[in-house]
């Protein structure tokens, strides 16, 4: 059905199916930035029962987080050409899928699946800033598996299916970041147990990340961006902020970006439009519905109260 792996690992860079049967549905978003390959994930739904083999496109050094969002009853599925079955499960399933190996299904069912793609080497850092080695996965497709955490925050990802101008890279990089280190945290195998995690930033590093944000507030800057520009790992940079500033980087990032709306809808004339590109929001509506979750009111409300 397929050419060999090394062929199809050297002509698929973007996730998919190299079957001929396909999915009604399927919405692919990544998450991309100077430093480092694009991270992908996926919508796919089919409302029609008996679709047939579906065969995943092979990607080499990555795993499959997958979280059905819809029941789903036994299936047939094969890796490396060895047939497993997948019990019958409810929605919010947890499957991993590590696709160094082929993987085809026979899928009878209606679908509704929710799918990251995480490359091994971030395991390997998560072991490495924590004096381990990573081994492999601790996980059977054969035993159903329910994670309330993986499952909400993959539908924290569904917006940017959606509406993708809107949702920031440094969003989803944090999304990306939270799966990866619960699945290692709950599935993943190590040399020996994992220590704490290093310390966070220190003094210089944290001014350096906060001048890199306020230098690029207008910018979809990523969290490998900001690591890279204060000399520290993304899991570094997440933690220093936690612990230092109470906040996520990206919230810090979206307080920062209100702020300097404020200011210039409050010192200046310009247009709410132009405010919105200034301070790295999609469009006029976009900061509307910001600004209204944080503040209160419109942009336009805020002013006229704050320029009276």
């Amino acid at each position: 059905m397929t050419a060999s792996r090394s062929a199809v690992q050297e002509g698929f860079e973007v996730p998919g199916f190299v079957s001929e049967n396909r999915p009604e549905s399927e919405q692919v978003r990544s998450v991309s930035n100077r430093l480092a390959r694009p991270l992908y994930f996926a919508r796919y739904r089919h409302d029609k029962p008996n679709l047939g083999s579906l065969e995943q496109t092979p990607l080499a050094d990555q795993v499959i987080v997958s979280v059905e969002l819809r029941p789903f009853r036994p299936i047939n599925v094969f890796c490396d050409g060895h047939h497993k079955r997948k019990p019958a499960s409810e929605a919010g399933a947890l499957a991993l899928y590590d696709m160094r190996k082929s993987w085809c299904a026979d899928i009878r069912d209606p679908f509704d699946t929710m799918q990251v793609f995480l490359p091994i080497n971030s395991f390997r850092d998560f072991a490495a800033e924590r004096n381990s080695s990573f081994i492999d996965f601790r996980y059977d497709l054969q035993e159903p598996r329910y994670d309330t955490v993986v499952l909400h925050l993959m539908q924290a990802m569904l917006p940017a299916l959606e509406r993708p101008q809107e949702v920031s890279a440094l969003y989803l990089d944090s999304i990306f970041l939270a799966i990866r280190d619960h699945i290692a945290e709950a599935y993943g195998g190590f040399t020996k147990k994992a220590a704490n995690p290093r310390p966070g930033l220190t003094a210089r590093q944290l001014r350096h990340a906060i001048e890199y944000i306020e230098e690029n507030l207008g910018q979809d800057v990523s969290l490998a961006e900001i690591a890279n520009a204060s000399d520290t790992s993304v899991s570094s940079l997440t933690r220093g902020f936690k612990s230092s500033l109470g906040i996520s980087p990206h919230r810090w990032v979206l307080n920062r970006r209100i702020a300097f709306a404020q200011r210039l809808i409050y010192e200046s004339t310009m247009a709410l439009n132009e405010v919105a590109a200034s301070c790295g929001f999609a469009d006029q509506s976009h900061l509307t519905r910001v600004f209204m979750r944080n503040i209160g009111s419109s942009p336009a409300t805020w002013r006229r109260y704050a320029q009276r």
